[in-house]
């Protein structure tokens, strides 16, 4: 006999192992979506919100994002209006893809799509990178690349908060490397909500934070949405991969470690780091005109990599 829901005593679809909790479809689906709504209303994330612009990207994450938000959305935030965003990176195949699915899902919700097209909007794509001193580091190219383009998508569509799929396995990863580099200045930014005063960077927020990579996969499945089977080819063995697949080796021994590591993080660390490390202010970036820590801002002088590599020129900005 298989394994029984422990809600509804119903035969069990999902076993989640941080919980040790066998659920079935529909009563997976209403604690997904309950903690979601929690998370949401705990931080705070839609107080005051008007329009999200949800970045996706046809992975699981971002398509689990705009499924349970979509939802939400109708049942519970009435008054906000949800769009997505999704930046085509030009990756061969790869993103045609992604693409897809994304056009898919959009599609199927009704919900409004807009798209960047790297390669005819800037004139690059971020395999271009692999002519730079970025070959090694192609995520962060990509990461820099994607964080730019969101953000502005997402102001020039007037949005007021910026949804992204971050995931808990995802924050811990991070923070995992920030705390064993001291990188106090980057941990203390690591929050559930980044909020922002200044006009060009619209806020943040991470809905997705407190459920687990697998839990988002078998949201998508229990949905019936759209499973992107591909990996991106430019990816091979990072070190974010393999910080993931230690962080797995270390929950196998100590069972609920990446849950206690997150809740530590927020509940004991950060309220101490924001008493002690003061956030940088932001100015204006002399090319584009965006937010920016310096003079230029890391995507301005990610891009000028390009033409000093002479890979293809990213078209200037007007």
């Amino acid at each position: 006999m298989g394994a029984r829901c422990r809600l509804c005593g119903g035969e069990a679809s999902y076993h989640l192992d941080h919980a040790g909790m066998s659920l079935c479809s529909e009563c997976f689906t209403r604690y997904y979506e309950r903690k979601v709504y929690k998370t949401i209303r705990k931080h705070g994330m839609l107080r005051g919100a008007r329009r999200v612009a949800a970045a996706v990207s046809g992975g699981k994450d971002s398509v689990a994002l705009i499924g349970v938000l979509h939802k939400l959305m109708q049942e519970r935030f009435r008054e906000v209006e949800l769009v997505a965003i999704y930046v085509d990176l030009g990756i061969p195949g790869y993103s045609e893809e992604c693409r897809r699915i994304v056009e898919k899902v959009c599609g199927d919700l009704g919900l409004e799509l807009h798209v960047l097209d790297l390669r005819e909007a800037e004139g690059y794509g971020v395999p271009d990178f692999a002519n730079t001193p970025f070959r090694r580091r192609m995520c962060g190219a990509c990461g820099t690349v994607k964080r730019y383009h969101t953000n502005r998508m997402a102001y020039e569509l007037g949005a007021d908060r910026l949804a992204t799929g971050h995931n808990l396995d995802d924050v811990v990863e991070i923070l995992f490397e920030l705390y064993l580099k001291g990188a106090v200045e980057e941990i203390v930014r690591m929050r559930p909500v980044s909020w922002s005063d200044h006009p060009k960077l619209v806020t943040r927020i991470k809905p997705l934070i407190e459920l687990t990579d697998r839990e988002n996969l078998f949201y998508v499945l229990a949905q019936g949405l759209p499973l992107l089977e591909a990996r991106c080819p430019l990816v091979g063995e990072s070190r974010m991969l393999r910080r993931k697949k230690l962080i797995k080796e270390i929950e196998g021994a100590i069972p609920g470690f990446r849950h206690t590591f997150y809740k530590t993080h927020l509940k004991r660390f950060l309220p101490r780091l924001e008493k002690t490390v003061e956030e940088p202010r932001l100015a204006e970036c002399e090319v584009c005109g965006m937010p920016s820590l310096g003079r230029v801002c890391s995507y301005c002088k990610l891009v000028s990599k390009l033409r000093k590599a002479g890979a293809r020129s990213p078209r200037p900005r007007a």
